[in-house]
């Protein structure tokens, strides 16, 4: 099996270089006699002789009025509550302070939100992968939406 692989590679490295290398060669153009050789030196000269656009116009740096407006600042949350945004899709780890997203997904769920969801009662155990079906997956979803409502893990 080695050396088939081998002897394709091979091959298809040959054709590779056979193919650059040729098209190499295809591509030389025949020679164009001159129709008259003055005209084409004026046009080389002038060309030499013309600035490049971009030196020829200088840039002014004060042509372009500046109209920037101070932006607003954001406003901050009270102290004493938190963001509502934040807590609806992240949960805090009581014990740890460890700030999670909330998952999608049961399978997902970082294992102290499993653990939780245990010891506040809202599931009577911690489900395997091969364990969920569409009714643990719904009383999942239901346990998972009273855990985020709870203070504790906001």
């Amino acid at each position: 099996m080695a050396e088939l692989l081998f002897i394709a590679t091979t091959i298809f490295v040959a054709y590779v270089l056979f193919e650059a290398l040729g098209k190499k060669t295809d591509n030389s153009e025949p020679e164009q006699p001159a129709a008259n050789p003055v005209t084409e030196s004026k046009t080389v000269t002038e060309k030499i002789n013309t600035p490049p656009p971009s030196v020829a116009k200088p840039i002014s740096k004060t042509s372009a009025p500046k109209t920037s407006k101070p932006k607003p600042k954001a406003k901050k949350a009270p102290a004493g509550k938190p963001n509502a945004s934040a807590s609806a899709t992240t949960l805090k780890n009581p014990k740890t302070g460890e700030v999670a997203k909330l998952p999608s997904n049961y399978a997902f769920a970082k294992r102290w939100i499993k653990e939780a969801l245990v010891e506040e009662g809202l599931l009577d155990k911690i489900y395997k992968n091969n364990e969920l079906d569409p009714t643990a997956t719904a009383k999942i979803k239901d346990a998972l939406e009273q855990l985020k409502a709870m203070e504790k893990y906001q």
